[in-house]
């Protein structure tokens, strides 16, 4: 899949959960070697040594190119032993400096013909990586996709892809080695090659099918690195102390998976999910503006007007519960489709007043929600309101969260759709709950935002994030930064490990938090705390 989900396969749904399009362009932003702080996940640096063939005479641009493709495969083999790597196009990983190049000779062994000269190109491809802590091997084998695989994806992707519908251009991210169909042709070819390399000298000589390879193996080294300290986000800024500051902001943004007029979309029930979480533990919360104006309570069965609690309406999306007595099945799937159409496409504000004090300095604010769930990609008219939405809330947030497709790196949310000028000079926190968004959304705004790291945080997660219970995951990311309890960072990630219905502990695609390690906040010496008025 690319910027629009084309396979709805429910075992793309359990792999891949949330996805958005991996890819990433040209002008994408260099990668930290900050230390990453996770609840269930440990950093470490990973690096291998790999070929390509390239043309005599390539561009480095060109070889470039080349490698990119073959480093992006890794995204997906790395989801079977539970590894995110950063930089997920090779873009500030590769040093031509760093390259050897060896002209070689490709024979056809079959004809015993002479097909022509290639360069064949060694790099060694080095990256921040986030894995599971119980994972303690130094070294790992890793199956890479070779040579253009987006034009051999008639080939590949019956054996290799756990996705049988996905599109050329995405096989990378679905390119599963670990299947028994594709363990079995890999070896068919690694064998095929090495027959078909007797008696040449590797050194100057190949075989056509080595030059056409579809797979190639790589010993990948691990290398940990020492845990991050202890850091709280700046809890005292994101309340406003030291400035004249009256509202705490929150935007949420959900995307649609596909229908934003189902009741069963499961972004639906994942934004009604989270809202039901946030309003259970700030019951205080009031809608104070819809846009476009609705009246969200006002349902209908058979002419009736009633008036349930939003609690109530929660419980029908989510668990198909708590309906009106005497109601049919008929009537309460209608009310569940009446739920739908009232929230899809609209900004709903909440709005609760509290008092906050830091030592002997307390402050009257007040927590302003603005959540959307609708579509933002799909469509040129839906992905433009997307990044109009987000240009709003870049700028008069104070705690971002989206959830939804990753879209490769290529929906709205896309780093190259914004520049630092987006941004307050001030601190905030962002979280991009969607698939692998460590690839995509990390270091980039975190380049972009003024300040740097000084005034911005960003949670992202390092594999497929599944879609049941992740609005509960969202909605403890906004809990855990408003409730007072002035949790670290870590700790917040930890009440983000959620359990899906099939899983028997939580599941957590190990998110990391960027940015934290020059954050100054610290609860013990001077804590936060908050009363709701």
């Amino acid at each position: 899949m690319r910027t629009t989900l084309t396979s709805r396969s429910l075992l793309a749904l359990l792999v891949c959960a949330l996805f958005a399009a991996c890819a990433v362009e040209e002008g994408s932003f260099a990668t930290s070697e900050e230390d990453l702080t996770s609840a269930s996940g440990k950093e470490k640096k990973i690096s291998w040594k790999s070929y390509v063939y390239v043309p005599v005479g390539a561009s480095d641009d060109a070889v470039k190119k080349v490698i990119q493709k073959q480093v992006k495969s890794a995204i997906g083999a790395l989801r079977g032993p539970e590894i995110g790597i950063k930089d997920r196009d090779a873009l500030s990983n590769l040093d031509p400096a760093t390259w050897s190049k060896e002209i070689v000779t490709v024979i056809d062994t079959q004809k015993g013909t002479n097909l022509g000269k290639m360069w064949r190109v060694r790099y060694t491809y080095k990256d921040t990586a986030i894995a599971k802590k119980a994972m303690t091997s130094t070294t790992l084998k890793l199956h890479l996709l070779f040579n253009d695989y987006v034009a051999q994806c008639a080939q590949v992707k019956p054996v290799c892809s756990d996705d049988p519908e996905v599109e050329p251009d995405s096989m990378w991210f679905h390119f599963t080695p670990g299947m028994s169909t594709c363990k079995s042709a890999m070896q068919a070819e690694f064998s095929a090659i090495a027959k078909a390399g007797k008696g040449l000298d590797p050194s100057t000589t190949v075989s056509k099918l080595e030059s056409e390879r579809h797979y190639i193996a790589v010993s990948a080294s691990l290398k940990s690195v020492a845990d991050p300290p202890v850091k709280y986000p700046e809890y005292d800024k994101i309340w406003g102390f030291g400035t004249d500051r009256k509202k705490v902001i929150v935007y949420a943004f959900f995307g649609v998976d596909s229908d934003n007029k189902s009741p069963d979309d499961v972004s639906a029930v994942e934004y009604f999910r989270w809202m039901r979480a946030v309003l259970t533990k700030f019951p205080k919360l009031q809608v104070v503006d819809t846009k476009p104006g609705i009246m969200l309570l006002d349902f209908w069965v058979n002419g009736k007007k009633l008036a349930p609690s939003y609690q109530s309406v929660f419980d029908w999306i989510v668990d198909k519960k708590n309906f009106p007595a005497g109601t049919t099945p008929a009537q309460q799937a209608d009310l569940r489709k009446q739920a739908a159409q009232h929230w899809a496409e609209r900004t709903v504000v909440w709005q609760m007043p509290v008092k906050v004090s830091k030592g002997t300095e307390s402050r009257e604010m007040t927590v302003e929600v603005r959540a959307f769930w609708g579509y933002e990609d799909g469509k040129w008219e839906y992905k433009q309101a997307a990044v109009w939405r987000y240009l709003e809330a870049f700028w008069y947030g104070d705690v971002f969260m989206y959830q939804g497709h990753s879209h490769f790196g290529h929906g709205p949310l896309e780093p190259t759709s914004f520049k630092p000028g987006n941004f307050p000079n001030r601190y905030q926190t962002f979280l991009v709950n969607s698939c692998v968004s460590f690839n995509y959304y990390d270091q980039d705004f975190l380049d972009m935002h003024p300040g740097g790291s000084k005034n911005a945080d960003v949670v992202v997660n390092g594999l497929p994030a599944y879609w049941t219970n992740m609005g509960e995951a969202s909605a403890n990311y906004v809990i855990g930064l408003l409730d007072g309890t002035n949790k670290s960072w870590k700790d917040i990630l930890a009440t983000m490990i959620v359990k899906p219905r099939w899983q028997p502990a939580g599941y957590d695609p190990l998110r990391v938090v960027n940015g934290e390690l020059d954050n100054a906040f610290d609860a013990k010496k001077t804590p936060v705390k908050l009363v709701a008025k």
